[in-house]
């Protein structure tokens, strides 16, 4: 079967859109997969330096001027005492329908990308991969599998499913206060991440490292989570969007790229939100992976991949160090006192990891 197509991306999150449109930009016949309808995915809605780079490369300037800018990021010890950070570049906060409307009209305004709401298997074939679903098939010579660290295209590259995955919550409200920065707030039991909106709103996301009671609705575990955090519940009004949940699995890749098939984004192994890169992570990844598309139908198969997997290391190595450390830290009140008088007492090292979580 000569192949219909010369990319197959599978998801339209933000790392299958940005990856859908690197590689359409690149003159390739994409096809995009994605069956869900929601756009509204729980998300901490902070977008680091590196992703506002992304936006701006995908023409997207408009929606980065209409966000919130972020130019500091206060960490909130169990103490009470705080640690600020300096971004040393703005990043932004962009509602996630609004980012994902966006992506989702670059995408239609490109007539290499043609989209499916279907839900597909993917399996590898000599002459490139082949997907069904729906009773449909459909066939390309390369493949990016961007449906999040749950999900199942390209699965000979990833790791069977276990683990103790830590556990998301997000809601949104309206800001008692004016907040100027994101905020993550650190407690035993759970961290607390602000993100700044505008028209005076505030995203809430609350990170667990174990299950919510099974009978506790979202609500309940939320007011609990805040119970741990004063200071944060301090900051925040009346709701204005009820909350959402979802597990948030760490399973890392066995790899993120071999013979012309590619994982981006979350697939790709995901850092822990509590550092509040994901989204970036998700457009580099995508950017990426899409241009290694490329590359492979022009070099063929090789070099690429290989080059894909380097840039994916070095966009989370050290986030995820960081991300582990700051859950650590959140456990051992005494130990924050520690780091916060280390970084207090040197500056530059603190400027120094902030431009390596900004990736700048």
């Amino acid at each position: 079967m000569k192949p219909a197509f010369d990319l197959a991306v599978v998801g339209a999150g933000p790392a299958g859109a940005a990856a859908a449109l690197a590689a359409a930009r690149r003159g390739l016949a994409v096809a995009l997969f994605e069956p869900r309808t929601d756009d509204d995915k729980p998300c901490g809605e902070g977008i680091m330096p590196s992703g506002v780079r992304a936006l701006t490369e995908l023409g997207l300037e408009p929606l980065v001027r209409a966000g919130q800018p972020l130019e500091r990021v206060g960490y909130v010890l169990a103490s009470g005492r705080e640690l600020e950070i300096a971004l040393p570049e703005p990043g932004v906060a962009i509602e996630r329908p609004l980012l994902a409307h966006a992506l989702s009209a670059a995408l239609a305004r490109e007539p290499r990308v043609a989209r499916f709401d279907q839900r597909v298997a993917t399996a590898a074939h000599p002459d490139g991969f082949h997907l069904r679903g729906g009773g449909q098939g459909w066939s390309a010579v390369t493949l990016i599998a961007a449906d999040g660290i749950q999900g199942e295209a390209a699965g000979w590259l990833r790791r069977p499913r276990g683990g103790h995955p830590r556990f998301g919550l997000r809601a949104r409200a309206e800001a008692r206060s004016a907040l100027e920065r994101v905020e993550v707030h650190l407690g035993r039991t759970s961290e607390v991440y602000l993100t700044p909106l505008p028209e005076r709103r505030i995203n809430v996301a609350v990170l667990l490292d174990g299950p919510p009671q099974a009978r506790a609705s979202g609500t309940s575990w939320l007011e609990a989570a805040l119970d741990e955090h004063p200071r944060a519940r301090a900051a925040l009004g009346p709701w204005t969007t009820p909350p959402e949940a979802r597990a948030l699995h760490r399973a890392r890749p066995v790899r993120v790229a071999e013979r012309s098939a590619f994982l981006a984004g979350d697939a790709a192994g995901g850092v822990d939100p509590v550092l509040g890169c994901g989204v970036a992570i998700a457009l580099a990844t995508g950017i990426a992976a899409g241009a290694a598309a490329a590359r492979v139908l022009h070099e063929g198969s090789g070099a690429p991949e290989n080059d894909y997997a380097r840039l994916v290391a070095r966009e989370t190595r050290l986030r995820r160090a960081v991300a582990g450390g700051l859950t650590f830290l959140g456990a051992h009140a005494g130990l924050q006192e520690l780091a916060a008088r280390l970084f207090r007492a040197w500056p530059a090292g603190a400027r120094r990891l902030a431009r390596g979580v900004a990736a700048t």
